[in-house]
């Protein structure tokens, strides 16, 4: 019902496109979208680029229970389809490939198989969810067309916040204390760059409670599978909480769908800022623009705590030495310790 609201919505400046990407085992349809500004006229410049805007692919829902994350995920849709010159910058910079909800039997019918951790071989009759979105990104990939950000949606039972999983080999080294030292490793540094844009504009979202370590038991999930098969370095799972938040504006409150959907909106934007960061020669805003970005940034962050950065010291994309030892590792303690006498590990596990 909401994306035939959603279609019903475009003005003629957007390019909307529902496609039926594949059905599943209970014969219901699984949706891919394509979102992005129409060209300005059919000349040969703008129609090539409009062609050639680099992806951003996002996906949901892969998990049944986790409902936050298509709250979120509306969030981003009715951001990326309203008529504000943000949105309107936003569909000019990319095109984005939309798959709203990867389990659609699982929410209509209840919990089921654990598709998220089954990116590395999906069986296309058992798993088709799984394997057309993965076919699709590889088809992405081999014209050369690799998304620029994959994102999948997640919600988390017990971990307040929202924040973000990542992939990175040298904070794995470091984390696994592998024989090679991560000092003797190279790495763009540029997987950290959205989270400490989304840490800056969203009060909800944390940049400590990230972590861009490759875990054995999280090599078959969506954000593993698309950054080390598909080579999209800016591969994410991003949690959000269905509790509260410890830090930011919202602290000591229960989270709620209108915080939401403005997650969901804050990552939109975050977008817009990484294009300008990775781009900055490039890419010029109009000048209002510029101005309405500055107040929304400002008036996300009148609070501020340790988990607030500044954009300046965000590590530009190239490589750079970082100092691993001076990240602290108490949160995977304390995880693992409580995991020793919680039952609600598998849960957790489940999470990404």
């Amino acid at each position: 019902m909401h994306l035939q609201k959603l279609g019903s919505m475009h003005s003629p400046q957007i390019y909307y496109r529902q496609d039926v990407l594949c059905e599943t085992l209970g014969g219901n349809s699984c949706h891919v979208l394509t979102i992005t500004a129409m060209p300005e006229s059919k000349c040969y410049e703008q129609i090539c680029q409009f062609r050639n805007r680099p992806y951003i692919f996002l996906s949901a829902r892969v998990h049944p229970g986790e409902t936050n994350a298509s709250w979120v995920m509306k969030g981003t849709l009715e951001f990326l389809m309203s008529n504000s010159p943000m949105a309107q910058s936003l569909r000019e910079s990319y095109i984005f490939k939309i798959v709203p909800m990867l389990n659609p039997d699982g929410v209509i019918n209840g919990n089921g198989e654990d598709l998220n951790r089954q990116w590395q071989s999906p069986n296309p009759d058992l798993h088709p969810t799984i394997y057309h979105t993965k076919g699709l990104l590889q088809y992405l990939a081999a014209i050369q067309r690799t998304p620029l950000v994959y994102c999948d949606y997640h919600g988390h039972s017990r971990k307040k916040n929202v924040f973000m999983y990542g992939c990175s080999i040298k904070e794995t080294v470091w984390q696994t204390n592998v024989s090679a030292t991560s000092c003797e490793l190279q790495e763009d540094l540029g997987y950290r760059t959205l989270p400490r844009i989304l840490s800056q504009i969203a009060p909800a979202f944390c940049m400590s409670s990230c972590s861009f370590v490759v875990e054995k038991s999280k090599e078959s999930t969506a954000r593993v599978v698309v950054w080390r098969e598909i080579g999209v370095q800016k591969s994410y799972t991003m949690e959000s909480t269905l509790c509260g938040c410890d830090q930011g504006k919202y602290k000591g409150l229960q989270i709620g769908t209108k915080e939401l959907e403005e997650m969901g909106a804050k990552f939109c934007v975050g977008l817009l800022r990484l294009k300008r960061l990775t781009s900055p020669t490039g890419y010029k805003h109009p000048s209002h623009f510029l101005d309405l970005e500055n107040d929304l940034i400002e008036s996300s962050c009148k609070v501020t705590s340790p988990t607030t950065y500044v954009l300046d010291d965000d590590e530009p994309p190239f490589l750079e030495e970082v100092d691993y030892s001076a990240e602290s590792n108490e949160d995977a303690d304390v995880n693992e310790n409580a995991a020793d006498n919680d039952p609600c590990t598998q849960e957790a596990v489940l999470s990404d």
